[in-house]
């Protein structure tokens, strides 16, 4: 068995996202650290920049997932999501605050990780600092694994 394994066989590319102006409404956004792609095997997926660990903006609509970032932004849309969770490992390792989404692509079931940053923008952030005993709020990882895993079903009973 080697030592390192990767799924990286001829990865379909990924559906893009709209221009970010074109963005739907969403539901709900967060910052959060895009942790990397696993398949059903739990190997890292490599290629179209799902290896590449990157700060991302999450924005789930009705049109599905968008997560944004540098490394490569594309959209997860319903009819590919099969629900996500909370966790606290990932990949083998731990993660606070940590939502996997689990989806298909191309025919291949995949999880994603990604650590949901507490504060819910940069706003919160620096009240958070500048208050004496404040608390930076927790990220609801919860309301987007509901929200998350409401939007699969709705899309699955659609199909």
């Amino acid at each position: 068995m080697p030592l390192f394994r990767h799924a990286s066989d001829g990865i379909a590319p990924l559906v893009p996202i709209p221009p970010i102006a074109e963005l739907p409404p969403a539901k709900l956004q967060a910052s959060a650290r895009y942790l990397g792609t696993l398949d059903a095997d739990g190997n890292r997926v490599i290629g179209q920049s799902l290896s590449a660990k990157s700060a991302a903006r999450l924005s789930l609509s009705a049109e599905g997932i968008d997560v944004v970032r540098i490394a490569g932004s594309f959209r997860i849309r319903p009819d590919a999501l099969d629900g996500a969770r909370p966790g606290e490992r990932f990949n083998g390792k731990a993660v606070d605050d940590l939502l996997v989404i689990r989806w298909q692509h191309d025919g291949r079931e995949w999880e994603t990780g990604f650590r949901l940053d507490a504060a819910r923008s940069v706003r919160d952030a620096a009240k958070a600092q500048l208050g004496k005993g404040r608390q930076v709020p927790a990220a609801d990882v919860g309301a987007w694994v509901r929200t998350i895993s409401k939007l699969a079903r709705e899309s699955k009973g659609n199909s």
